[in-house]
């Protein structure tokens, strides 16, 4: 667990909400000299930043002035009019996002409440998911921890939580030798893995590249979620092992989802996301994983 000391420090969700701003305005007022990183904490996944109160809070009255200024170079560098209409395409899919926001969240209230809260956190726990593949790998802690507390609470109870295996090839690192001869050859590793498959000295790791998939669906709603193998294998025991989805082999890397918009940050804030999916957790005694 990690929360700060809301008078000395503040994490990216809470920078958010105080300024106005999404965490890829944090990078630029970093890069720029306005935010100074004062510590680092570690997760499982990633590192997350935080920054003194203080120096955020003179920043308040200065930020129309810096979006100003980034307005003016965007539309130096990019083009005034590309630029304006970008804007206004951005401003119309914020109206967009909060509006089926509002009826998402309306509809669910003629559900059971078990539902409700389920389907709530499920659409939270997409944009969690984007705001991780915009930069902020840390925040995949929270996701594994509602995952795995769905598993342990849900898992083969309902109907509306299905969890399959995706088989995915192992990852192979090329031995020394291996690797000099891809050089002597001139291939990449990879080329050079395709054409021998490397050696018995290489190092495999055993389903690498497999997948667990959870989808969370009722009726109309649907939602999709993935965690690698190495993640959540340990959350099954053996007499409940998820059935093998048929579907091709995965053959790499290749990655779900995709990383927030901009319009998207702005409907559905940060510090919002993890305050309901924190919520939540809080129903089965599991402590905060990010102060808010």
């Amino acid at each position: 667990m990690f929360t700060s000391t809301k008078q000395e420090l503040l994490n990216p969700a809470q920078i958010s909400q105080t300024l106005g701003i999404n965490p890829n305005n944090i990078k630029r007022l970093t890069g720029e000299g306005y935010l100074e990183v004062k510590k680092q904490v570690s997760f499982k996944n990633g590192v997350m930043q935080l920054f003194n109160s203080t120096q955020v809070q003179a920043l308040i009255p200065a930020i129309p002035r810096i979006k100003q200024a980034w307005e003016r170079y965007d539309n130096y560098h990019q083009g005034g009019n590309k630029m304006a209409q970008a804007r206004a395409n951005r401003h119309q899919s914020y109206q967009d996002k909060v509006n089926r926001k509002e009826q998402f969240l309306n509809s669910l209230n003629e559900l059971p409440q078990e539902l409700h809260e389920i389907l709530k956190v499920a659409y939270y726990l997409y944009y969690l998911n984007h705001y991780a593949k915009a930069g902020s790998s840390y925040l995949y802690d929270l996701k594994e921890t509602v995952l795995r507390t769905l598993v342990k609470n849900y898992y083969q109870r309902t109907d509306w939580l299905k969890i399959s295996f995706i088989e995915g090839t192992n990852k192979i690192l090329l031995c020394p030798k291996c690797r000099a001869k891809a050089n002597n050859q001139r291939l990449s590793y990879l080329e050079y893995l395709d054409k021998t498959g490397g050696c018995f000295k290489c190092t495999k790791e055993y389903k690498y590249y497999s997948l667990y998939e959870f989808t969370i669906c009722w009726q109309d709603y649907r939602f999709c979620f993935h965690t690698p193998y190495s993640t959540a294998k340990r959350w099954f025991n053996k007499q409940a092992l998820p059935p093998c989805k048929e579907c091709p082999e995965r053959e790499g890397a290749y990655a779900f989802g995709r990383a927030i918009y901009a319009s998207e940050a702005k409907a559905v804030e940060l510090i919002e996301v993890i305050d309901v999916l924190q919520n939540f957790l809080a129903l089965f005694n599991i402590e905060p994983l990010i102060d808010t």
